[in-house]
C-alpha cells in the first residue's frame, strides 16, 4: 500500500521547494528510471543487486548471490577492483564515503567526485563487465552533506541517504525526519536512473570520519514498513547487529546477527516491494592469513615493532561469513566490505618494506599494495557468489587460494 500523499516539516527549506509553512505535500515516490542509460558498462546499483537477489547470471537464473560493495579511496583500490571483476567476470559495485573523496579531491569532496567518477567510467569503458558508482553514508541533514549527495546524483549511480543518526547529539534521528530527509533524496534520485539506499536504525562503531556511533538499536519492522512504502527506496540498511570498524568483538568471540529479524522484515518487503534490496553494513569478515603474515612482518622488521602493534593485529575481531550467507538467503543482496581491505593492504605494505626497506620507487610499493588488494577482493567475491555473471570466470574458483606470499601472477596461475 502506498499513500497518496505525504507531508513532512523541512527547517532547512531544501533547494527552495517549500511553501511558507515549510510543508511539503508529495504524490506517491518517484520509480527509479530504468530506461537511463550512463556510460559504458555502467548501471545503477540497483539493477546489478536485483539480479544477484534473483540470482541471475548471463542467461540462467539459479541461486541468490550478493555484491561486495567495495570502498574504494585510492586509484589503487580502484584498479584492484577492476582487475577483479574482470578476472572473475563478476557485477561490480565501488563505494566512496566522504572521506575518500576529500582524499581524492585534495579536502574537496566534490572535487574528488569528479576525479574518482571519471577513473572509474573510463576503467569501465575498457571493462568486460558492468558497475555501478556509490556514494557511502551520504548524510542530506547538513548544508556540506547535502552538497555532496547532490554532486553525487550527478557524477555517480546511487547514494545512500544516511538520516538515521543524529551525530552531533549521538542518539537516533526521529522516524519523521528520517523519512523526509530520505524522501527528499528519491525525490531528486529516483528521475535520473540513480538508485537511492536509506538505512532504519542505529549501528555502533567508526566507519569513516561522518559515520561514528556508540550505540546501536534494532530495525522496528513497523518503522520498516512505513519507511519504505513512504520513502520508495528500493534499497535498505537495516540494523540487524553488524558493527562498523575494526574490533566488532572480543578476541576469541563471534559476532551475533539477528538473523530472524532479518527475515522477519524480508517478509515484509516482499509483501510492500519485492524488488526491495537489504544491505548488510558493518560487515566486514576477518582474514586470518592476513593477520598471520602481518605478525610475521613485523617480526622480522623489529621486535619492537611486534610488541607496539602485534597485538593490536591479534585482537581485530570480524562477522562471522557464515552468518553473512545467511544474510544473503534473507535478501541481502549488498554486502558493504572495507576493513579486511585496509588490513590487507597494510599487511602487503609492511610485507614490502620488510623484503626491500630501501627500496625508492613509488610504483613498486603500488603494485605489491594493489595486487594484495586484488587478491583480497577476489576472495570476497567468490565467498559471496559473485562470479560469472557477465562471462565464465578466467580462474577455477574453487582452486583459487588466497596468499599474501604468492604475487598475483602466481596465485591465478594456481588456480588454472
Amino acid at each position: 500500500m502506498f499513500y497518496e500523499t505525504w507531508k513532512y516539516k523541512d527547517n532547512n527549506n531544501l533547494n527552495n521547494r517549500f511553501g511558507e509553512n515549510g510543508m511539503k505535500t508529495y504524490n506517491n515516490p518517484p520509480q527509479l528510471n530504468t530506461s537511463r542509460r550512463f556510460a559504458d558498462n555502467m548501471t545503477s546499483a540497483h539493477a546489478l543487486t536485483l539480479k544477484a537477489k534473483k540470482g541471475e547470471k548471463g542467461n540462467t537464473k539459479g541461486t541468490p548471490y550478493a555484491l561486495p560493495a567495495f570502498n574504494i579511496t585510492t586509484i589503487q583500490g580502484i584498479n584492484a577492483a577492476f582487475d577483479a571483476f574482470e578476472t572473475l567476470g563478476a557485477s561490480g559495485l565501488l563505494a566512496l564515503s566522504n572521506s575518500a573523496l576529500k582524499h581524492f579531491g585534495s579536502g574537496d569532496p566534490i572535487t574528488g567526485l569528479e576525479v574518482a567518477a571519471d577513473y572509474i567510467a573510463a576503467r569501465a569503458k575498457r571493462s568486460s563487465v558492468k558497475v555501478a558508482t556509490h556514494l557511502d553514508h551520504g548524510d542530506y541533514t547538513t548544508e556540506a552533506g547535502r552538497k555532496v549527495v547532490q554532486g553525487a546524483v550527478q557524477h555517480l549511480t546511487s547514494v545512500m541517504a544516511d538520516n538515521s543518526t543524529d551525530h552531533a547529539n549521538k542518539r537516533g534521528r526521529s522516524l519523521e525526519e528520517n523519512i523526509g530527509y530520505t524522501r527528499e533524496v528519491v525525490n531528486m534520485a529516483h528521475p535520473l536512473g540513480v538508485s537511492v539506499e536509506g538505512e532504519l536504525g542505529v549501528l555502533a562503531g567508526e566507519e569513516d570520519e561522518d559515520t561514528k556511533s556508540e550505540v546501536s538499536t534494532y530495525t522496528n519492522p513497523d518503522d520498516f514498513e512505513q519507511f519504505i512504502t513512504e520513502t520508495g527506496v528500493l534499497m535498505i540498511a537495516p540494523t540487524i547487529g553488524t558493527m562498523h570498524g575494526p574490533n566488532k568483538g572480543k578476541p576469541g568471540t563471534k559476532v551475533k546477527l539477528n538473523i530472524e529479524l532479518a527475515h522477519e522484515l524480508l517478509k515484509i518487503a516482499d509483501r510492500v516491494q519485492p524488488e526491495t534490496i537489504f544491505v548488510a553494513h558493518g560487515a566486514s569478515t576477518l582474514y586470518p592469513q592476513v593477520v598471520d603474515y602481518a605478525v610475521e612482518q613485523l617480526t622480522a622488521l623489529s621486535t619492537g615493532m611486534l610488541e607496539q602493534y602485534g597485538q593490536t593485529w591479534k585482537n581485530f575481531v570480524g562477522t562471522d561469513w557464515e552468518q553473512i550467507q545467511g544474510l544473503i538467503g534473507a535478501g541481502f543482496a549488498k554486502i558493504n566490505t572495507d576493513t579486511e581491505n585496509r588490513q590487507t593492504f597494510l599487511s602487503a605494505l609492511l610485507g614490502a618494506v620488510n623484503t626491500n626497506a630501501a627500496k625508492i620507487d613509488i610504483r613498486w610499493y603500488d603494485t605489491k599494495t594493489t595486487e594484495a588488494l586484488t587478491q583480497s577482493y577476489l576472495v570476497k567475491l567468490i565467498m559471496a557468489g559473485n562470479y560469472g555473471v557477465w562471462h565464465e570466470p578466467k580462474i577455477d574458483v574453487k582452486k583459487y587460494n588466497f596468499d599474501l606470499h604468492l604475487a598475483l601472477a602466481d596465485a591465478l596461475k594456481n588456480a588454472q
